[in-house]
């Protein structure tokens, strides 16, 4: 089973297309004030599994200099044609009442292989809005579901059966290899961005998207900050 990660899989592709002049892309995802406040949401349902503790229903963890974790930074382009992975296998399992990971991109075509670690039933609702939904059950026990997708978009997933908005996660169909998870410091690398100018996107569960301009010179790194307001200047 494949477990590089999508940047691994991007040089990969890259490294068998024809040559390009690109540079990598570096750089912090940043609150830049207070943090708004988060709502709390209970399990409804199998406690003894689930726990009978609040969380929260959007997570915001934040790291040294505020630095903002679970952002999705990519270069905001049309889609790759012909950019895909098929041999690729990603997983996402159902551990303790939590999608393990919340946040998880993937390529279009490639396989996703869901899991159930939990004692007790779930079902993955996709609310997916360019690819079909699914909404398929998981039994305690039961094996792997397969699933892929084939259109780029962000993709909310849902386990209804413990309570609306307790189990979320969300999958990100790539467009093209120049996507990356913000770590727990909010900091980010893309690899192999192509020389010129570009839009860079950060999206952020909580806080909406946020864009800034970015100019890729023939080598090296750029180096950029990306900046979301804090719960006061979004008021």
């Amino acid at each position: 089973m494949m477990t590089r990660s999508l940047a691994a899989l991007a040089l990969v592709v890259l490294a068998s297309a024809p040559p390009v002049v690109a540079g990598d892309v570096v750089g912090t995802v940043r609150l830049g004030g207070p943090a708004p406040s988060i709502d709390l949401v209970s399990a409804t349902t199998d406690l003894a599994v689930c726990g009978s503790a609040p969380r929260p229903a959007i997570p915001l963890r934040l790291g040294s200099g505020s630095g903002l974790a679970d952002a999705v930074v990519s270069i905001a382009h049309e889609r790759l044609d012909g950019w895909r992975v098929p041999s690729a296998t990603f997983v996402m399992d159902q551990r303790g009442c939590e999608f393990v990971p919340r946040l998880l991109v993937i390529p279009p075509g490639a396989t996703l292989e869901v899991r159930n670690s939990d004692r007790l039933l779930h079902n993955f609702h996709t609310r997916s809005e360019l690819n079909p939904r699914m909404n398929l059950a998981q039994r305690a026990g039961g094996a792997p579901l397969h699933v892929s997708f084939e259109r780029p978009e962000f993709v909310q997933v849902t386990c209804d059966v413990h309570g609306t908005g307790f189990m979320r996660a969300w999958i990100v169909v790539a467009a093209h290899p120049w996507y990356a998870v913000t770590d727990a410091n909010g900091r980010f690398r893309l690899p192999g961005v192509p020389q010129g100018p570009h839009t860079l996107a950060a999206w952020h569960e909580r806080l909406g998207r946020r864009t800034v301009p970015v100019t890729v010179g023939a080598e090296g790194e750029v180096t950029l900050d990306v900046l979301f307001p804090g719960a006061e200047e979004r008021r």
